[in-house]
Order: C-alpha cells, then structure tokens, then sequence
C-alpha cells in the first residue's frame, strides 16, 4: 500500500502563508488586484481540500495497521508503559523532571505497528511491553488478541510481539527512513491516552537526533506532529502511506505535547526487528575504541583544519578489533566504507548493527596523513550491551542508575568550566535506589569515597574496589552547587 499527495496539494502550507488577503469594496483601479487575491483565495481553497483528501486517505489506509497495546506487570496490578519513558526521557541532563503519580502506575497502554500480517508480528518499543506478565492488543476494528513477546531490545528500547491466533491481519509497509527530509509532511497515528487511532499532522522537524537519553542507540527524527502518553510504539507516516519511523518520547514541561516528538527511523528499527524475529535478540557488533566528537579546540591541537569533520578516538580497548589493526589514541576517524563520518551516534549505530565477522574500511587522519584501516568486527558480549564503554559495575547495577563521560560538547551545553572533571548522571528513575536517596540526573560527580573522579572507568573501579563497603560517598556539583550524597547499597 502506497499513497501520494497530488503535487498541487504538497505546496498547499506554501500557498497558505503566501497570500495576502484585500478588503472589499476597494476602489475600481485596486479591481484586478483583488481579482487575484480572490481567485489565489480560491486556489488555496482548492489544494486544501485536495491536502485534506489526500491525509484523509492516508489515514484510512494505515490506521488499520496501527494497535493499542495494553500490559499486565509481573508484580504489580497495572504496568504504567508511557510513564516510565517520560521519567527516562526527562530525568537527563537535558530534559525535565516529572514524578510518577498513583495514577501512572495503575494504567498501562501503548501503541504498535503491524509488520506481518500471515504471522501476527507488532513492531513496538520496549518501554511498553517491558515487565508485561500479559499482554493484550486491541485492533481499531475492536477486535482483541492476547500476544507474547518474540524479542526485546532495552539498547534501541524496540521490540516485537506475536499475537495468538490472530487472523484478517493488515501490515504496514515501511519505508526508507534515509530518504526524509527535513519540512516533509508526517502523520503520527497511535493511542494517545488511550484514544485509539489518533492522527495527528506535522511536518519533520530534525533528523538524527542523539543523546536524547531515552536509549544507549540513538538516532530520532523530530517532529511536531502531536505525539502524547500512549503513542509510544505508534506509527510516523510519510506523504506515500509509508512508516517512515517508531513514535518513541517527546520533550515536555507538563508531560503532555509541546511541539517536540522523537521516533526511531524505520531502517534502524527494520534491522533491530529482523534480528529479534530471527533470532529472539539483536546481534550487534563491536570494534572496541571510545570515541566523542572533535571540537574547534581539539582539532586546534591535533592541528589539523577547523572544518574538518570526524569524530575522536579518546581510547582504544586492549585485544580488541581495533587494538589488532593499530588503531591509536587522537586518531580522527572521517570516514566508515564509502561514507563520511561526521556524528558519534551514527558511527556507532553502523558499527554495531554490522554483522560480526565483517570487515569494515575506516579512514582516519593521524599526524596529518590520511590512513585507512580494516579491522574485522567481532559480537558485542552479551553482558556488555555498550561496546565503547566497559561492564558496569554490581553496585551500580544495584544502585540502579547510568553515567556517562563528560564530553567537550556535553561541557560546553552545561556551561561548566573547563577545568571541572568529573562523569554526569545519565539514566536515573524515581523508582530506583539512587534516586530515592537523593541522586539527581544531570548531577556531576566528581568525587567517589573521597577519591577524585576523572572520566568513568575511574568510577568504575573505584565501585570495584568497595568490597563489603554498603555507602557510597559522592560529590556532586548540582546547580553550580557542591553536595555531598551517601548511597546504601542493597
């Protein structure tokens, strides 16, 4: 199923903005002047209708295709689904904060996208079917089928669910997420708070959209289509009737719609998908560097030309792909195969969804000469979900929270000095240990047990080092303010 907007009606938001309308009754030499205006008048009356016609029937055809999921938790009466994506979402450095209430924990909904109708396979995010003990889709024509979960993947927050003898199925067509471009116009259909098969209209906003801090991969298109509560796991549609991305969070001071949605892009969430129908789990790929992105200063320093776009290599892993091929730290990687490099997320979005086993070329810049390497990937561990960051550490698996390196980017949009180190509180929930200890996203910690803190593997094995220690002693730097915070360990 393929749907187009006729061309007339795809200037329709241009006409619209471009016409100037005149006062009747103007004198007989403005007469041709308001002839014009009239009849522009009337033709942006008419490639309205036509725009309107045409999302109408982009509605019609995909609308079928998009579900309301609601879920049962393991251990509580209600799985609160949207809720706890707006507490990932918004406790980070970058978002708001928004406390749980009763009532986002009794209810449970959200959204999914028909992939296979002869199989019963729903694309949805993670974050709503995450903890399901049951798990129940409803269909827009009101029919209801029980499902189980085929695979999920916390990394991209995607996963796939199955419904049980489900039949009179009708998929979606997804399309090539690399083909958008910023102004097109989008649909976002889903279950807002509930309310099945919402349309909302919007246009793209932004593309390949990172540190978001909603999942370790990330790479959202934004858009201003209304995405609300519930439309996690919901379709975002382009002009053709094609799923062009996976309604996933949205920025917002009141946890309701502000003009800023994020969706996953369906080529990452088509790889993600395949891989845990296949499989039951996303095989991803390692090369083992630490990498950030190469500021004005940096590239100053390694004197090599201000506009020079690459990311950083700020560490290399021993016996790691990397390592055997002679990658070193200060390299600057520009290019991955044929394609230029320019943004850490879509380096290590590629990487990682390249199959183990595959050799890539990388071209990097090292002392002012261009080489290019090809090492061999190898699988990311299972326990290592990160492949550029070492194994958490127990106690902070039991504390319940993430950090993450301070980047020269991440420093700059926090205003903080430059001779401040420390690591930054990246993913913590109210629900967890360290928040309700007093643990804040966004904190700077800069010191563990009174040792200093300068990037995270220091933190890391400071953590190791604990032993049958039970309180861990942090200074944060919260608000331009130092603050001491004492963390039992369970």
């Amino acid at each position: 199923m393929k749907l187009s907007l006729t061309a007339s009606a795809r200037t329709a938001l241009l006409a619209s903005f471009s016409l100037v309308f005149l006062l009747s009754g103007c004198p007989a030499g403005q007469s041709k002047q308001t002839q014009a205006a009239q009849g522009g008048a009337s033709k942006t009356s008419r490639i309205s209708q036509e725009l309107s016609r045409d999302f109408k029937a982009i509605s019609q055809g995909v609308t079928p295709t998009v579900v309301s999921i609601s879920t049962i938790s393991k251990d509580a009466p209600k799985l609160k689904t949207e809720s706890r994506l707006e507490r990932e979402k918004f406790n980070d450095p970058h978002g708001f904060s928004h406390p749980p209430t009763d009532r986002d924990k009794e209810s449970g909904l959200g959204s999914g996208v028909v992939v296979d109708a002869a199989k019963g396979y729903v694309l949805t995010n993670h974050h709503v079917v995450e903890n399901a003990g049951e798990i129940e889709v409803s269909l827009p024509n009101g029919k209801t089928f029980q499902a189980r979960i085929v695979g999920v993947d916390p990394p991209s927050d995607l996963a796939v669910i199955q419904l049980e003898n489900a039949n009179n199925l009708q998929a979606a067509v997804l399309g090539d997420s690399e083909k958008i471009r910023v102004g097109e116009w989008v649909l976002a259909i889903g279950s807002p708070f509930g309310l099945e098969s919402s349309v909302t209209a919007g246009i793209i906003s932004a593309k390949s959209r990172a540190d978001i801090g909603v999942a370790d991969f990330e790479d959202f298109i934004q858009t201003d289509a209304a995405i609300n509560p519930g439309n996690s796991g919901g379709a975002l549609v382009n002009i053709k009737g094609e799923v062009i991305g996976i309604n996933t969070a949205i920025a917002s001071r009141n946890n309701g719609y502000m003009g800023i949605g994020f969706a996953i892009p369906s080529n990452l969430a088509r790889k993600v998908m395949d891989s845990l129908i296949a499989h039951g789990r996303v095989i991803r790929s390692q090369l083992g560097v630490l990498i950030g992105p190469a500021d004005e200063l940096i590239l100053k320093s390694l004197k090599i030309p201000v506009d020079t776009p690459g990311i950083l290599v700020m560490d290399v892993f021993p016996d790691s792909p990397a390592a055997k091929v002679g990658f070193k730290k200060y390299d600057l990687i520009t290019g991955l195969n044929t394609q230029p490099v320019s943004e850490v997320q879509m380096f290590r979005n590629q990487i990682a969804l390249t199959a183990p086993g595959s050799q890539v070329q990388v071209k990097l810049l090292r002392n002012g000469q261009t080489l290019t390497l090809a090492p061999v990937l190898r699988e990311m561990s299972a326990e290592n979900a990160n492949p550029f960051e070492p194994a958490r550490p127990e106690a902070l698996k039991k504390l319940d929270f993430e950090v993450q390196a301070l980047t020269p980017q991440l420093r700059k949009q926090m205003g903080l000095p430059l001779d401040l180190e420390g690591i930054l509180v990246a993913k913590l929930k109210p629900e967890s240990e360290a928040y309700q200890q007093g643990l804040r996203a966004g904190d700077l910690i800069t010191e563990a047990n009174r040792q200093s803190v300068g990037n995270v593997q220091d933190f890391y094995a400071q953590l190791n080092q604990m032993g049958s220690e039970k309180v861990l002693l942090l200074n944060v730097i919260r608000n331009q303010q130092s603050l001491i915070v004492a963390l039992k360990i369970p």
